[in-house]
């Protein structure tokens, strides 16, 4: 891609006198995150309820549903679709019917667009607690 004036120029911009000089840009790695579906095909045997409109699991899809009606009826739909206002869901939210199987980051949002990699490092730092108290060995006094 080029930016300020087009072509596949080198990097000096010289002609015009506009001010612009011209850049390329040449990405090591470019991350789309855009139009997907989630691919359950590695827990397909397994007991994970989805929800059938986003695709996410049901106890997660039906919070982010219910936050958004709520911002909807207050007046704020605009907050409704805003992903930078959510707040990271809770431990209980990312249990499935499945014993110690989690769904996490993006995947965890389904079809839903609201992912935040914030949200997602929330998820996991979550769901390692919830696993270091039913795993680890209580300390004994």
């Amino acid at each position: 891609s080029t930016a300020g004036g087009g072509g596949e120029g080198g990097g000096g911009g010289g002609g015009g006198g506009g001010g612009e000089e011209e850049f390329v840009v040449r990405p090591q790695c470019l991350v789309s995150h855009v139009g997907f579906r989630p691919d359950y095909e590695l827990a397909r045997e397994l007991q994970v309820h989805l929800c059938y409109a986003s695709e996410g699991p049901m106890k997660l899809a039906s919070s982010l549903l219910a936050a958004r009606v709520a911002a909807e009826r207050g007046g704020d739909a605009s907050a409704a679709g805003d992903c930078l206002s959510q707040a990271p869901p809770g431990r209980d939210l990312l249990t499935t019917p499945e014993p110690r199987f989690h769904v996490l980051g993006a995947k965890s949002y389904g079809r839903a667009s609201s992912f935040l990699l914030a949200i997602g490092h929330k998820q996991v730092q979550g769901v390692v607690a919830l696993l270091a108290e039913a795993l680890l060995p209580k300390p004994s006094m």
